[in-house]
């Protein structure tokens, strides 16, 4: 690792690596939070919101009392969270009769849907059915990542709220697919019924709307190859997402960036204090002025506020816990030097998630 590719890359776990020993516990929280807010959506108004500001705004580490009371609070907010979800779900696939989903005949809402027709509006129901279950779970995985922040401040918090946000995000997704299936199997039922009807071929008319569910239920199909790439992809994305929080956080791992008292005037120090409070990043801009004002002539500083970095293709993504707001309120600290002698990790393949290359044993089961 070197400063050029801290500055510039997208491997956030090499980047990880480099600085994990040397992040002070608010930076890990910080962090943490940072993915924790990308459920945002997913989180109804009230005590889970709550608590992700909260933890944000913690200027000290939270004692043992307050950390509890928080995740009481979490807990007793998460059944009505997840009914909530459900509710709004199931108002959006209404229409493809989601308690039929259970029912050997479905529910028929118009007089012209005839038996052949019954394949499409299962399959409505059934994915209907999924897209209630499944925005239920997205909820209780994001609610999930909400209590960790109320943990010990580290490391493993900030690995255990990354998988608990992509779990979530998959949770959501697939949600979102089957509610998408749910309305378009319930239209395609509707065409379908009316176009058959009186038809003397039944089981043609049948066998049509079975090949229909069949081709919505498969989607399109992927080759391994592909299986493969999607999951590099996936990997990719989430490596350049660690890096580009790192980056925040932490700001130049290399360089500490260097900050005159005179700059630090009322209106800098009032503006950033209302970003900070208030997430207002859209002011940033606005602060790089006022630096300039206070004749503050640090381009990293000046460059991060205006989204102009060099090497960087895309503009910081901002959240508390950014390094200028941190530097300008006096809470940010330069990393120390790295400890002599340390050993990066081996890399992980992500391709060990999808098959197991570890040694054969005797009795191993993939030899049967």
């Amino acid at each position: 690792m070197n400063e050029t590719s801290w500055q510039t890359g997208a491997d956030g776990d090499e980047m990880l690596e480099f600085v994990a020993d040397r992040l002070s516990p608010r930076q890990w929280l910080l962090a943490s939070a940072a993915y924790a807010r990308r459920l945002w959506d997913v989180l109804p108004d009230g005590p889970l919101r709550q608590a992700i500001d909260f933890a944000e705004l913690a200027l000290e580490p939270l004692s043992a009392k307050t950390r509890t009371e928080w995740l009481k609070k979490i807990d007793a907010a998460l059944p009505e969270a997840v009914s909530a979800a459900e509710a709004a779900q199931r108002e959006i696939v209404r229409s493809a009769d989601p308690d039929a989903a259970t029912v050997a005949d479905p529910v028929l809402a118009r007089p012209n849907q005839i038996a052949p027709s019954f394949p499409l509006f299962q399959a409505a129901s059934r994915h209907a059915a999924n897209a209630i279950e499944w925005i239920g779970e997205a909820v209780g995985e994001a609610a999930s990542a909400v209590r960790v922040l109320f943990r010990e401040a580290n490391e493993q918090m900030l690995e255990e709220i990354r998988g608990l946000v992509e779990q979530a995000a998959n949770s959501r997704t697939r949600a979102n697919g089957a509610a998408n299936n749910a309305l378009r199997l319930k239209h395609e039922g509707d065409e379908h019924a009316d176009r058959t009807a009186g038809v003397k071929n039944k089981r043609l008319a049948e066998a049509e709307a079975l090949e229909i569910v069949r081709k919505i239920d498969e989607g399109k199909q992927r080759s391994q190859d592909n299986e493969f790439e999607a999951e590099m992809k996936r990997e990719r994305a989430a490596a350049k997402q660690l890096a580009r929080v790192l980056r925040e956080i932490v700001g130049n791992a290399f360089t500490p960036p260097r900050f005159e008292q005179s700059w630090r005037t009322d209106n800098v120090t009032q503006l950033a204090q209302g970003i900070f409070e208030e997430r207002a990043f859209e002011r940033m801009v606005i602060l790089a002025d006022a630096l300039l004002d206070a004749d503050c002539d640090e381009e990293a500083i000046l460059r991060h506020c205006r989204g102009t970095e060099l090497g960087v293709k895309e503009p910081p993504q901002h959240f508390r816990g950014c390094w200028v707001i941190e530097l300008i309120l006096g809470r940010y600290a330069p990393l120390p030097a790295p400890k002599p002698g340390k050993k990066p990790k081996p890399k992980r393949n992500p391709l060990d998630d999808i098959f197991d290359f570890g040694p054969l044993r005797n009795d191993d089961t993939r030899l049967a």
